[in-house]
């Protein structure tokens, strides 16, 4: 029989019990890990409440940073890896607009036309016309 490396604490005013495994400070390695962890964050964020000198904060930030790198790993960021045109077309279809409703951004429809086919690059004015028509940032556009 093995005997496991663990942490137990007890805090002195809640009672609340808290026995971690050293594993939890390993990176989660499939979505089974992941979600076992984070429900060991949620407890001990619950436990905390924002006391940094806590003496189990320490594991809750491993714990949060290990989560949050599996997370940027296998989840990118939202319009991460995204070309212009699909961003555009993705706003046209969500907005329900032809290209003809475009065509005062890109100065005539036959230029939506030739950007949407990759015939063109967006200028810095259309890229100013289309986040003050859809009320984004201007990072989706500019790499």
């Amino acid at each position: 029989m093995s005997a496991r490396l663990k942490i137990d604490y007890v805090d002195q005013k809640t009672k609340h019990k808290f026995h971690l495994s050293l594993d939890v400070f390993k990176k989660p390695s499939n979505t089974k890990e992941y979600s076992r962890l984070e429900k060991i964050l949620d407890e001990l964020i619950d436990e905390i409440r924002g006391d940094e000198r806590h003496p189990l904060a320490l594991a809750m930030q491993i714990i949060g940073e290990n989560l949050e790198q599996y997370d940027n790993e296998h989840f990118p960021p939202i319009g991460e890896n995204i070309s212009d045109i699909e961003m555009v077309k993705f706003l046209m279809k969500s907005h329900q607009l032809h290209q003809i409703d475009l065509a005062d951004i890109f100065g005539g429809q036959a230029n939506v036309s030739k950007f949407l086919n990759g015939e063109r690059a967006l200028s810095k004015n259309q890229i100013a016309g289309l986040k003050k028509r859809f009320g984004i940032s201007a990072d989706f556009f500019v790499k």
